[in-house]
């Protein structure tokens, strides 16, 4: 019975364990490196040298001025208030260059806000300027743009102005 025979086996010398130890060591070396996570001791991290101040805030300036600039717009495209639109995009255009200005300061936000309303307060000065020197005749001063939509829903809307 071979099952019940003592098993001899050769005990292995301390250089040969050595060795072993050294190969697996050897071998192991590129596997850790390879597959270890980020935050072993062989990884330098550093942090960036970020002065935490207060919350940046958005620039009244800038607000003003992207709100102006959506009114000017929807002024001159009524074709009645092209004049008012006028002066609103001007204005318009006058606060979001001082929120441009602003944003430039730390901890002030809002350059997005300034750019659109420059942007919008543009718009509606030259187009304002087309419509009152009569280069856009279908938004001439005389018309009103917007009894012309409502009368437009209202032909193919009828459900939407119950009254007439």
């Amino acid at each position: 019975m071979a099952l019940l025979s003592p098993r001899t086996e050769r005990v292995p010398t301390d250089e040969e364990r050595d060795a072993a130890l050294a190969r697996a060591q050897v071998d192991e070396r590129p596997a850790r490196r390879r597959f270890a996570p980020a935050s072993t001791a062989d990884t330098v991290t550093t942090t960036p040298d970020v002065d935490f101040g207060p919350r940046p805030r958005a620039s009244m300036l800038a607000t003003f001025a992207l709100v102006l600039g959506v009114v000017a717009v929807v002024a001159v495209f009524t074709g009645l208030l092209a004049g008012p639109g006028v002066a609103v995009g001007l204005l318009a255009l006058v606060l979001g260059i001082g929120g441009i200005a602003a944003t430039g300061r730390r901890h002030v936000a809002g350059k997005g806000d300034a750019l659109l309303g420059v942007t919008l307060g543009l718009a509606s000065v030259v187009l304002g300027v087309l419509v009152l020197t009569g280069m856009i005749p279908w938004m001439d001063g005389e018309s009103n743009m917007v009894m012309s939509a409502r009368d437009w829903l209202a032909s193919y809307l009828p459900w939407l102005f119950p009254s007439t």
